[in-house]
């Protein structure tokens, strides 16, 4: 039979990619809030929901800096 828990690659490749994870957890939380909230959605969500899509978005512009997708690489 096959092992099936992940090599020490997979575990690297994975805590690599953790912090965009993170982010877009946060995106999908402040969503389900504001879901929740309906048309009586605070302005404390509402920011909570801005921080975590600009969370997200600071993420992924650092992951392709890195991959070296804006002509340089970090």
């Amino acid at each position: 039979m096959e092992h099936l828990e992940p090599t020490s690659t997979e575990l690297r490749a994975i805590e690599a990619e953790w912090p965009l994870i993170a982010a877009e957890l946060a995106v999908v939380d402040a969503e389900i809030a504001a879901a929740r909230a309906g048309a009586e959605m605070t302005e404390l969500e509402r920011r909570r929901s801005r921080r975590a899509t600009a969370r997200l978005t600071r993420r992924i512009v650092a992951d392709a800096a890195v991959d070296g997708m804006f002509g340089g690489a970090a």
